[in-house]
């Protein structure tokens, strides 16, 4: 039984400098424990691409790929069949070629004991200020008087997915578990029914991380106030680092062109 597995997903191998230097990253600092690139079986990965130790697991064009885009991989991430190729393994770590990788704590959160443990989505102290509170408090009541989403229900929640460490039997079990809710999910295209949100808002039995000690492990958006938040200091890894309006926070300490430097 392997404690963890670190699972890569692409979809193409035309990687972006910034992606190929991610990958790199997660490669060399998570190199002691068992690393799988996932694919859709339609890609032809060449066997130099990557070093020996790391191996390849193909996977269908329905769930990774073009095919079916987002919506592929929602419902990929949302399958008991998924979660299934990993029945020899208590976590696999989900990373994202836009997560870096700070340092090797993947044993220490192994042993955490959560089912879930991710960046979670902050609310920055803007929105506690009395006028703007009252506002969004009654933006909230309106569109769940509508029907409609509203992202405040997810602060303080730990999920964001492209940095994820899960707990393989605890996801095999709400697979079936909340299979209506799942089949409702992958009915909609929307942004607020991706697989991180689910995951992050409809397991009752899951144990979470708060989300100061999931700060701890990654940030996502906002990350100069997660980085105040957690004292000063970097989590274990994050995410989205390559988007304009958190790269011009990350540039400052992520070196991803020596990264890509030192491969050549």
């Amino acid at each position: 039984m392997y404690q963890v597995k670190v699972i890569i997903p692409i979809y193409r191998l035309n990687l972006s400098p910034m992606e190929q230097a991610s990958i790199l990253q997660t490669l060399q600092v998570l190199r002691e424990h068992p690393i799988l690139i996932l694919h859709p079986e339609n890609l032809n990965i060449p066997d130099n691409m990557f070093p020996p130790y790391v191996a390849k697991l193909a996977v269908s064009e329905d769930w990774l790929g073009t095919r079916n885009g987002i919506a592929g991989y929602n419902s990929m991430m949302m399958s008991h069949e998924f979660y299934q190729l990993f029945s020899d393994t208590e976590y696999i770590l989900i990373c994202h070629t836009d997560a870096w990788i700070f340092r090797d704590e993947l044993t220490h959160w192994c042993k955490q004991n959560y089912d879930c443990i991710a960046a979670p989505w902050i609310e920055r102290p803007i929105y506690r200020l009395p006028i703007i509170k009252q506002y969004m408090k009654w933006l909230k009541a309106h569109k769940e008087q509508n029907g409609k989403f509203c992202r405040q229900t997810l602060y303080g929640k730990v999920g964001n997915g492209g940095l994820s460490l899960r707990r393989v039997e605890a996801f095999k079990e709400a697979c079936i578990t909340y299979r209506k809710e799942i089949e409702t999910y992958n009915s909609h295209r929307e942004h607020c029914f991706n697989e991180d949100v689910f995951w992050a808002t409809v397991p009752e039995n899951f144990r979470y991380p708060t989300e100061n000690t999931a700060l701890q492990f990654s940030f996502d958006r906002h990350p100069a106030y997660c980085l105040k938040r957690n004292n000063g200091q970097l989590p274990f890894g994050c995410h989205s680092w390559n988007k304009p309006r958190m790269y011009a926070f990350w540039k400052h300490i992520i070196n991803w062109e020596e990264v890509l430097n030192t491969k050549k």
